[in-house]
């Protein structure tokens, strides 16, 4: 389950580090019930009223089932924290660390899928849904409002910074949000823009979904398949961003580790062809997302 229900509660690992504190209280300002924390060795503390045990077990035990885990944990630790979280029954974990070992993170993709858990990320900014009032992980910073307000548009998007001006350019032309998600940018994520896309297909708040796409990899490729097989009906605005690459030496290297190009596969130009030729509606500029949408929602 990707789309968590209102009210849904969530167990913080890691709130007692510098990231996690820093971040709970505006997630509780915004109305995600973030019930517990886990951090080994800091079981007993109290963050922002927030109990504070050693492991997931022993918050399960105390607060009762959850719906979910967020992480503020180094990279090196995701691993061995995710599948804490995975054994102890948790369907939904969202990974906020970068630099995740692509070895770990192949790991971790294996376990979720064997188990039947749900994990967003690595290197995912998070996941917000005003309707809901779900803010999880640090996606909308101290004052979301900024950049998310409630509407029928669900925005995907491999880069965190991204997802924000998206938000923002909806909010000007008086658009909303109804989920808005970093899947992340690492060579290996646990849940691709499909994924999503699937699950927003039952979503009767969302009406047509905005992916940020970018060179490399094949996301917005399997996006494609399955909009030309009919899998997904919901309207789809892409913008593909990283079309100046195709002017430089094939040598350069980009951000995100997802960034790889082999041959014509993974290159701005031939995802917008394949995109248009399946039924999305591509974008050539950022500004024409929203003009896009009103024609068609």
């Amino acid at each position: 389950m990707l789309l968590l229900p209102k009210g849904a509660k969530i167990i913080g690992q890691g709130i007692t580090g510098r990231e996690g504190s820093r971040t709970l209280p505006w997630a509780l300002k915004y109305g995600t019930q973030i019930v517990a924390g886990v951090t080994p060795n800091k079981g007993g503390q109290v963050v922002e009223s927030i109990p504070v045990f050693n492991t997931i077990k022993e918050a399960l035990e105390k607060v009762g089932e959850v719906d979910g885990v967020v992480q503020f944990v180094p990279p090196t630790i995701v691993k061995s924290a995710t599948i804490e979280a995975i054994e102890a029954g948790v369907k939904f974990i969202l990974i906020g660390a970068e630099k995740v070992p692509v070895k770990d993170a192949a790991i971790i993709y294996a376990i979720a899928k064997e188990k039947g858990a749900s994990v967003i990320g690595p290197s995912s900014i998070g996941y917000i849904s005003p309707h809901r009032n779900l803010k999880i992980g640090v996606v909308g910073g101290e004052n979301p409002e900024r950049s998310f307000v409630d509407g029928n548009i669900a925005v995907l998007s491999k880069s965190g910074g991204m997802l924000s001006e998206i938000g923002v350019l909806l909010k000007k032309n008086n658009l909303g949000v109804s989920w808005a998600v970093g899947v992340g940018g690492d060579r290996i994520i646990s849940t691709s823009f499909a994924d999503f896309l699937l699950e927003l297909e039952n979503d009767d708040k969302t009406k047509a979904s905005v992916i940020f796409g970018e060179l490399g990899g094949k996301y917005e490729e399997e996006v494609a398949k399955l909009v030309k097989g009919g899998q997904i009906k919901k309207p789809i605005v892409a913008f593909i961003a990283g079309e100046f690459t195709q002017k430089l030496p094939s040598d350069v290297q980009f951000g995100h580790a997802g960034a790889i190009i082999e041959g014509k596969r993974g290159l701005p130009s031939e995802k917008r062809r394949i995109l248009r030729e399946s039924g999305v509606y591509v974008a050539d500029d950022f500004d024409e997302i929203p003009t896009i949408l009103k024609k068609i929602i």
